[in-house]
C-alpha cells in the first residue's frame, strides 16, 4: 500500500516496542509523517536510527503533563494529525486472582492500558473536528472479549479499550473520524522472550495456523484501518490471531 497514506500525519504510542515499532515503519513506508512516542527514550533513539523519517518524542503518556508535551511536540513537527494509533500499554501482574491483587496493580495497568488511550483521544478528538477528519486506531485484545485467568486487570483494561473504541466511532462519525481497535494474538516481540519453549509450544498448538503473528502483521492491519481504503470501516474490533479465537 505504498503511497496510501501520503500526506498524513500519525501519532504512534509504544513506538520503541516490537509492535509499535513495526507500526511506525510501516506507515512510513505507506507515505505517513511519524511522530513515534514511548517512556524508552534509548529504544525511541535507535527506532529513529532505523527508520528514516521517523520523528520521535519520549513522553510518559500516563500523566497529564506528558500527553501535553507529546501533543506540543506533535504541534511543532507537523501542526497536524490525521492518525492516532494508541498502541503502548502493560501486562500488569499475570499470577494473582482478583482477591490477591493491590488496587495499586490495577490501577497502574488501567493508567496504562485505558486512561492514557483515553486521555490520547480527547487530546487529537479537536485537532480532527477541526480539520474534517482522522482515524484512529486502539490496539485492544483477545483477552477484552474472554476473560482470561489471573489476568483481570489487564482484560478488563482491554474490554475498556473496546468499549471505548466504540463509543468514539459513534459519537464522532459525523465529524468525520473513525476509531477501530486491532486485537493481536500473540505475537512475536520481546514480551515471549524467555518463555519455556514447551510454554510456547502449546500456545502455538492452539492457533489454527500453527504460528505466532508477526509484528508486521498487526502494523499491516493498522495501517489499512488507517487508510482511506478503510473508509467505511468504523466501529470495528478486527482479530489478527489465526483463528485462535474463531
Amino acid at each position: 500500500m505504498s503511497g496510501a497514506l501520503d500526506s498524513k500525519v500519525a501519532l504512534v504510542t509504544g513506538a520503541a516496542g516490537g509492535i509499535g515499532g513495526a507500526v511506525v515503519r510501516r506507515l512510513v513506508a505507506d507515505g505517513a509523517r511519524v511522530l513515534g512516542t514511548d517512556v524508552d527514550g534509548p529504544g525511541l533513539e535507535r527506532l529513529a536510527a532505523d527508520i528514516s523519517g521517523a520523528r520521535v518524542h519520549a513522553a510518559d503518556i500516563t500523566s497529564p503533563e506528558g500527553v501535553e508535551s507529546l501533543f506540543a511536540a506533535l504541534d511543532a513537527a507537523f501542526g497536524r494529525i490525521d492518525i492516532l494509533v494508541n498502541n503502548a500499554g502493560i501486562g500488569g501482574p499475570r499470577t494473582k486472582r482478583l482477591h490477591e491483587l493491590d488496587l495499586s496493580e490495577y490501577d497502574a495497568v488501567m493508567a496504562a492500558n485505558l486512561r492514557a488511550p483515553l486521555a490520547l483521544t480527547r487530546a487529537a478528538l479537536p485537532l480532527m473536528i477541526a480539520q474534517g477528519g482522522g482515524a484512529i486506531v486502539n490496539l485492544a485484545s483477545p483477552a477484552g472479549m474472554h476473560a482470561v485467568p489471573r489476568v483481570g486487570p489487564y482484560s478488563i483494561s482491554k474490554a475498556g479499550v473496546i468499549m471505548l473504541t466504540k463509543q468514539t466511532a459513534k459519537e464522532y462519525a459525523a465529524d468525520g473520524i473513525r476509531c477501530n481497535a486491532v486485537a493481536p494474538g500473540v505475537t512475536d516481540t520481546a514480551i515471549l522472550d524467555g518463555l519455556p519453549k514447551a510454554h510456547l509450544d502449546q500456545i502455538v498448538a492452539m492457533i489454527p495456523q500453527g504460528r505466532i503473528a508477526r509484528p508486521d502483521e498487526i502494523a499491516a492491519m493498522i495501517a489499512f484501518l488507517a487508510s482511506d481504503a478503510a473508509s467505511f470501516v468504523n466501529g470495528s474490533v478486527v482479530l489478527v490471531d489465526g483463528a485462535a479465537g474463531t
